[in-house]
């Protein structure tokens, strides 16, 4: 019986750790989110249906978006994602201050 109750208690901390596991590195899904509602959506025409920008960024000590270098072959395209994205604060639970990240923007014609 003290054997049975044990084990159930071992079972239920494994659990409570096991959920409380949490991964400090956020997803792209997370990331992707929080830059998406920076972004919006832009009020310019586009003359392609899909552009894609590569863009180069750090998040500084106030967790504040650092554009770094945006590279797309359209340069209202740039200078929309630096406008929009840069020093703009982030909430994404595990970006590393001063840590650079690199992610593909889509922008698509509407």
């Amino acid at each position: 019986m003290k054997r049975s109750k044990l084990i159930l208690v071992l079972a239920i901390l494994s659990m409570t750790f096991g959920m409380a596991n949490v991964d400090p590195n956020p997803t792209a899904k997370e990331i992707s989110k929080q830059l998406s509602a920076i972004l919006g959506k832009p009020d310019f025409r586009l003359t392609e249906n899909v552009l894609v920008a590569k863009v180069r960024f750090k998040v500084n000590a106030e967790s504040e978006l650092v554009v770094l270098t945006v590279k797309s072959e359209n340069e209202l395209v740039e200078a929309y994602i630096k406008s929009r994205m840069n020093y703009r604060k982030v909430d994404v639970p595990g970006l590393v201050k001063g840590m650079e990240y690199n992610v593909s923007v889509r922008i698509l014609a509407h």
